[in-house]
Parts: structure tokens; sequence; C-alpha cells
């Protein structure tokens, strides 16, 4: 009996080596796609940028070992093209399934971003949900700037455009959002951007306000600020704050929570547009002296203060997408197409026209939480 137990174990181990190893080789012949730069070229085509992990580097049996990255430049006249080349250079087959992000290099985006997209839209193995961004320079460069010896910079990229709902700053699109965005009134959306600087000598990453496309095609973009008011438009500002100036100095509040209420008019000649935005907040900072608590007089000062802020900023900000660049980012058409779908149909090729022709009322409520108290107007 001990003969055969000892046998047995013998066998298990051996067939645990075998699967071990069978593994090694398998996964060491693919290349696991963490994000995707995409840059045009002169001529039309495409260079692709692969971050990937080194699947030479195995971690320890704790998981405690940091995967360290490769990245990978190809060329192809198609985005499917490039990647696919990378088999044929060293036998690795690229596995996109668990991709974070593609970024779009800044040439790419003022030509027109859809084309390039169409693979992972149609390819089976890549998720709807992945993120999209895009940079002021090459994605090549972007990725090649943001890399060091322990830095996964898809995720990092993703990690920040995930706080979009906790900083109001900060604005995120996923593949799935674009493509519903592109199929449907107005045809326009918001990318946001994505930089690099130094910090205590390795590079970090952060945000950098939102690219305004029409079509696909890049047309402007929008500083923080800017992306804020969007955020509010468009019903995502979750959290945040709200730096305002008063008579006696500078003031802010903390943002709890957020909703936007959108309604279109169409009965008179050209529509209007109600945007009402109601807040629940904190007085985070106030330029004062006194060293007691606010009074109600004090709190409602501020409050107003804060509720023209935020109405005067999107006010700018509609002037700016709607007039100036007749470009439909906070979605404001798609009302029309929901309650008056006739005069869509018949007003759908020179939509961007009568949406500069309309007019947008803005209306912002904070109620103010006092410390003990339930929120008050």
């Amino acid at each position: 009996m001990r003969k055969a137990v000892i046998i047995l174990i013998a066998l298990i181990c051996a067939g645990s080596a075998v699967n071990r190893n069978a593994f090694k080789s398998d996964i060491s012949n693919r290349d696991v796609v963490q994000g995707v730069g995409i840059d045009i070229n002169a001529d039309g085509t495409y260079t692709v940028t692969l971050e990937t992990i080194n699947t030479e580097n195995y971690s320890n049996a704790d998981g405690a070992a940091k995967p360290v990255m490769n990245l990978r430049t190809l060329h192809g006249k198609t985005v499917s093209s490039a990647i696919k080349s990378a088999y044929s250079i060293d036998g690795k087959t690229p596995v996109l399934s668990q991709n974070r992000v593609i970024v779009i290099g800044k040439e790419l985006a003022e030509r027109g971003i859809l084309p390039s997209l169409d693979f992972f839209i149609r390819d089976a193995e890549n998720y709807p949900t992945v993120q999209i961004a895009t940079v002021e320079e090459k994605a090549e460069d972007f990725f090649k700037n943001a890399s060091s010896e322990s830095t996964v910079v898809s995720r990092n990229i993703e990690k920040i455009l995930l706080t979009s709902d906790d900083d109001m700053t900060v604005s995120s699109i996923t593949l799935c959002e674009l493509m519903n965005r592109l199929e449907s009134a107005g045809h326009s959306f918001y990318v946001p951007i994505i930089t690099t600087f130094k910090e205590k000598d390795r590079p970090e990453i952060k945000s950098k306000g939102t690219a305004v496309f029409k079509e696909d095609k890049y047309v402007c973009s929008l500083s923080e600020e800017e992306t804020a008011s969007l955020n509010f438009i468009s019903d995502k500002a979750r959290k945040g704050s709200v730096d305002f100036n008063t008579d006696e100095g500078s003031a802010a509040i903390s943002i709890i929570k957020s909703k936007t209420v959108r309604k279109v008019d169409c009965s008179a000649e050209n529509p209007i547009f109600y945007i009402k935005i109601e807040i629940d907040a904190d007085i985070a900072e106030s330029d004062t002296d006194k060293e007691y608590s606010l009074s109600k007089s004090e709190v409602d000062s501020l409050k107003s203060y804060a509720e023209e802020k935020v109405k005067s900023d999107i006010e700018k900000l509609s002037e700016k997408l709607y007039t100036e660049q007749q470009a439909d980012a906070a979605g404001l058409s798609r009302l029309i197409y929901i309650h008056y779908p006739e005069l869509f149909r018949e007003n759908e090729k020179n939509l961007n026209e009568i949406m500069t022709e309309s007019q947008y009322f803005v209306e912002v409520e904070i109620c103010v939480r006092r410390v003990g108290q339930d929120y008050v107007s």
C-alpha cells in the first residue's frame, strides 16, 4: 500500500511538472496586450504601439513580483494588419482580450478616428468597454515617454480616467459609448486628453482636459474647468469641487452629488433647451477672518456666488460648442430625436445649424449642508 501511494504521488508530481512546462510554453508564445496606441503616417498607413506583459518573467509563488512591460511598434496598411504582423516577427500572438485602453495620436484624431477603430469594433476578442483617450503628440511617443521599468502605463491611464466619478475635471468614454454617439443625433462626442510629466525623476500620467470631435474628427479642446461644465451638462458630474471668487476673496464648495435635468421645447421657430442642475454640497473653504461657523446669510451668499459660477461656465461652454464649433458634444440634440422625431427627421441634414440657432437656458440650484442639519437652501 505504501509503495502504491509513493508511485501515485510521483505520477502526480510528474504530471504537474509537465502541465507547468506546457503552460509556460503556451504563455511565452503570447503577447498579453494591456494598451494600444495608434498613429497614422503621411502615406495613410498606421503605426501601432502595443504595451504587453513580458511573459518571460514569471511571478513568484506568492504573486509579489510585478510584471515587466514590453513596448512593440508595428506597421501596416490597416490597424489589424499591423497588429497581426507581430506573429510573423517573433512568433508571438497578440492577445487583446485583456486590453485596457486605446490611445489615439493627435494627427490621427485630426484626420478622423473611425477607420482606425473598425478592427476593435468587429473583432470578437476586443471588449467594448475599453477606455478611449487621445494625446497631443504621437501615441508611440507618449507610451515611450510614460514607460519605466515598473510602470504599467495602460493601467495607470485606466485608473486616471475612472476617477471621473470623483473628479469633474476628468472625462472618460468607452469604445461602446463612442460608437453609440457616432450613430446618434449630432454625430459628436468627446475623448479625454492625457499627458505625461516628471515627478521625482520618474514619468507620471495625468488628465489634461477633453478633446471634442465633430463626426469623427478632432475640432477643439476643452480645459479642465470646461470639462467640468461638460460633465454637468451631460449629467456625469458626480463629485468634485467648484472654486469661485466673492467680494471678500476666494471660496470653494465640495459637491456631494449632482443631478442634471435636460428638456427641449420645439414649439417656437427654434428649439429652446432648458438645463437645470441640482447640487448638494458642503462649503469647502471660505476666505473669512471669522473663527466660528458661518451664519445662514453668509452661507446663502456663498451659495449664490457658486450658483452663478457654475451657470456662467456652462453658458460659456454652450457658446463655444454650439455657436463657434457647431459640435454637439453634450448630446442635447438627442432630446429633439426623442421628443420631436418628425421634426428631427425633417431637419437631420441641417441639425448643426438648428443647434446653433437654438437658445440655451441654464438654471443652477445648490443646497448647502450645514453641520447637524439636513440640506438647506
